[in-house]
């Protein structure tokens, strides 16, 4: 079953000979649901996205507008589901910080706490290569 697999930038094969293998296109989190709430039109069959800067987007925003961006984020993959799902697409999200899952999930970027949870829910934890790689459904809502 296909579905976003989040992670951190530093387990990449990238930045270490044993690293995972990132994702063929590499596109900005904000590029990336602009292209989603142009329609599956947008997005090639079988295509692979390594999606970049969701921790720097929660970053910018005003603490106080935090809350509500997730939320708008998480629409806006919710809505492109089914979409994502037919076509077979690969997703990963890639975050600068460290990932954190305990009684919610989060990341930790430059000195801030950033919850995920409103955007993810609670994904699941897996290993790919050694490296803890956190996996949930297109389906947000389940």
């Amino acid at each position: 079953m296909k579905g976003y697999e989040i992670l951190e930038q530093k387990y990449l094969k990238l930045y270490r000979k044993d690293g995972i293998v990132p994702y063929e296109k590499k596109i900005g989190l904000l590029d990336f649901l602009r292209e989603l709430n142009a329609g599956a039109a947008c997005q090639s069959r079988c295509s692979s996205f390594m999606v970049v800067g969701i921790d720097d987007v929660l970053y910018l925003t005003k603490r106080e507008q935090r809350h509500a961006i997730a939320l708008d984020i998480h629409k806006v993959l919710q809505s492109a589901a089914t979409d994502l799902e037919k076509k077979n697409i690969e997703v990963q999200i890639v975050c600068k910080g460290r990932l954190v899952k305990g009684d919610s999930f989060w990341v930790e970027y430059r000195v801030e706490t950033f919850s995920l949870d409103f955007i993810f829910g609670t994904p699941r934890k897996q290993e790919i290569k050694g490296f803890p790689v956190y996996t949930v459904n297109f389906n947000l809502s389940s």
